[in-house]
């Protein structure tokens, strides 16, 4: 740091982000860095499970101080933190994020034909 400039206290709170935003307009948090949000005192408003063609549910969360709905992505990754098991998608919101509002549940996977 160059003499006489000061550090921007919020430059270290910035530094642990990552928010991503997808050409399509989606935009995504890591795992890491929601934990990180929620552990600062931030807070989730609202949140919706949404199940993939392939069975697995992503987790989607808005937050209290930004705008717009976030995809939850993994840990170290850009890509999305999926669920196999309901129970556990759930629990990880209730338990791990402390959101204790309603959840919604949606589907992209389209009744087969039989």
């Amino acid at each position: 740091m160059a003499a006489g400039k000061t550090k921007d206290p919020t430059d270290e709170d910035r530094s642990d982000e990552t928010w991503i935003r997808a050409p399509g307009g989606e935009t995504s948090i890591r795992l890491r860095s929601l934990s990180h949000y929620l552990d600062k005192g931030g807070a989730i408003v609202d949140a919706r499970l949404v199940e993939g063609d392939d069975g697995a549910y992503s987790v989607w969360v808005r937050l209290a101080d930004r705008p717009g709905e976030f995809r939850v992505n993994q840990f170290q990754n850009d890509r999305p933190k999926t669920y196999r098991d309901l129970n556990l998608a759930v629990a990880t919101i209730r338990n791990e994020f402390g959101y204790l509002g309603a959840i919604a549940l949606q589907t992209d996977r389209r009744p087969s034909r039989g």
